[in-house]
């Protein structure tokens, strides 16, 4: 997320040009199955499984009706490059407001005036339009084939891990490790693919695979030679060294932990302020996990993935489709702070 999208934070992500690279953390990658989200906005509704793919697409309206009926207070005779700081404003707001910053590129899309496209489905992945996206995805990678647009693939791969399609999201990631870009952003994108590589198969239940593969992210993280964002890399290695970790952790229901609250700390998509995260311990059980944040494009996982965290007792949860950055991160802090609880 060129993605999770990294003008505020140096991504893991690296495309083209430095905003896209900026934008590369909010949109990486995705885990499993998510809650229900709303038809354009990612808020979560509930924890009903997605519908099928097939059905989804089938039943996809384009433009949806609401498209019409949803007022815009934007001239829309202004340049892209003005238009797209406002949509990634909207996006952050409420329903009402994404929907006006989906509608809002839609119209410079069928304008033509949207720059390579990649914005499109990047958008209506980032609102929680996972069909819509699931459709535009295919056409804009059709069309950069030899690019090396890893973040296309990654999102795309997280719209189709949404809707239960593993196997299909597998091809995905094999086709992006053919299409690279070329150096000095070569490694970083191989080593996001390997560590989405990893969150795949542990949805498929192949452990193995996944430690495979999430090792050999760590290995490749430091190597990168990219011009910029290097003070990051090693952070991002460790990130995926505590998946590595937390594999063993699927439960903490036998873990004996001190009473007490416990403070952890974890990359999240800000690169202004780390992601705190609060651990509560009662009776031995993690009994609330409180988040302090500067993330702005959360899709609600600030408050879902703690709660999921609570009911469930374990580190090893789903994460929120379009914010897997800050889902992560959730849980990195968590475990931080779990292990100052006397977690080993």
């Amino acid at each position: 997320m060129g993605s999770i999208l990294p003008e505020g934070s140096v991504l893991r992500y690296v495309p083209t040009t430095m905003w896209r690279a900026s934008l590369r953390h909010f949109v990486l990658l995705a885990l499993g199955c998510l809650p229900s989200l709303s038809p354009c906005s990612g808020f979560a509704l509930d924890d009903k499984a997605p519908p099928a793919l097939a059905q989804a697409l089938a039943q996809l309206q384009v433009p949806p009706d609401w498209i019409a009926t949803t007022p815009l207070a934007w001239d829309t005779n202004k340049a892209w490059k003005d238009a797209r700081l406002e949509v990634r404003r909207l996006l952050a707001l409420d329903e009402a407001s994404v929907r006006q910053g989906i509608k809002l590129t839609w119209i410079y899309a069928q304008k033509g005036d949207i720059g390579d496209g990649h914005e499109l489905p990047m958008y209506l992945f980032m609102s929680g339009n996972y069909a819509w996206a699931a459709r535009e995805y295919p056409k804009y990678l059709e069309k950069t084939v030899g690019q090396g647009a890893t973040h296309a693939y990654l999102c795309y791969a997280s719209c189709l891990v949404h809707f239960g399609e593993l196997p299909k999201a597998i091809e995905v990631l094999n086709k992006a490790t053919t299409d690279l870009p070329a150096a000095p952003w070569r490694i970083i994108n191989l080593a996001n693919i390997h560590d989405f590589y990893g969150d795949l198969y542990i949805k498929t239940g192949n452990l193995v695979k996944a430690r495979e593969h999430y090792a050999e992210a760590v290995r490749l993280y430091p190597t990168s030679d990219q011009p910029y964002g290097k003070h990051l890399l090693r952070r991002y290695a460790s990130k995926v060294q505590n998946k590595l970790d937390m594999l063993a952790l699927r439960s903490l229901s036998t873990v004996r932990l001190r009473d007490g609250s416990y403070v952890g700390q974890a990359l999240g998509y800000s690169d202004k302020k780390d992601i705190e995260v609060t651990v509560t311990i009662r009776e031995e059980k993690i009994s609330a996990v409180g988040v302090s944040h500067e993330e702005k494009i959360d899709l609600n996982a600030t408050k879902i993935v703690p709660q999921r965290i609570v009911e469930k007792q374990s580190l090893q949860v789903d994460a929120v489709t379009g914010a897997t950055v800050t889902s992560q991160a959730i849980m990195d802090g968590a475990f931080q702070a779990l292990k100052q609880a006397g977690l080993q």
